[in-house]
């Protein structure tokens, strides 16, 4: 029979029986909800991974991520030993942010005290009760049936279809709020793209598409040149200007 409140997530999290590679997983698939990109696991199959169980960024500082679940509650002494471990690791490797994540329940002072380790590391430490209310959560029901094999209940799927619509609301206001805008206008601004080094000359042909400022949100179309020596050499930034409230974005 399911516990309730949210007590099986957090049972089946800590008497977690699947081993090392799925519980890699499991943190690859939460990490993009809090910010984390360009998510690379080190050895999700096994092997030597030199101390990173994943490398990761965020806000453009470089990541590590340190994935400890054993089956059942530990003792405080061996989970600071193994986030020591890790800690050095991560520090040989000369990245800004050390991230834990372990399903060990560890009290706001444990927490405090392993942060307190990290030095110079800024730390991010996902525990017990942080991953099952993250797996809880109407947007990761899929990811809580795939690792922990958990349904969703009829008060869940009234949560779930609630916030979906509640993202199609907010998408169609936003469509909404732009065609508003374009009404009162005649047609689309046409922009040429800019580039960083416009000596460099390569031939290429003439292409456009349609681009959003990221400042006012306006709707223009960005034009490549179709002249020589206005056209992008590899690896040169390119650039548009917004026709509205003139912003420079790059040309994408």
């Amino acid at each position: 029979m399911r516990r309730c409140g949210g007590r099986e997530s957090w049972h089946r999290l800590r008497e977690w029986d699947k081993g090392q590679s799925e519980s890699e997983r499991l943190a690859a698939r939460l990490l993009p909800s809090d910010g984390y990109e360009g998510i690379n696991p080190s050895h999700p199959l096994g092997g030597p991974d030199g101390g990173e169980d994943i490398r990761c960024k965020k806000e453009g500082k470089e990541c590590i991520v340190a994935v400890y679940f054993p089956r059942g509650q530990k003792a405080f002494r061996e989970i600071i030993e193994k986030y020591k471990v890790d800690l050095h690791k991560a520090i040989t490797q000369q990245v800004s942010v050390f991230v834990f994540f372990t399903n060990q329940e560890l009290s706001l002072g444990e927490r405090h005290e392993l942060e307190n380790l990290s030095h110079s590391l800024s730390s991010d430490i996902y525990h017990l009760e942080r991953i099952a209310s993250a797996l809880d959560a109407p947007k990761s029901y899929g990811l809580r049936l795939e690792f922990l094999s958990i349904e969703m209940t009829k008060e869940e799927q009234v949560s779930f279809f609630n916030e979906r619509d509640q993202v199609l609301y907010e998408l169609l206001d936003r469509l909404k709020k732009i065609s508003d805008k374009k009404k009162d206008k005649k047609g689309i601004a046409t922009v040429f793209v800019e580039q960083l080094h416009q000596d460099l000359p390569l031939s290429t042909i003439l292409n456009s598409k349609l681009m959003e400022c990221k400042n006012c949100g306006e709707i223009f179309r960005a034009e490549r040149s179709m002249f020589p020596s206005l056209t992008a050499f590899s690896g040169t930034l390119e650039t548009v200007t917004c026709p509205s409230c003139g912003k420079v974005q790059a040309y994408r």
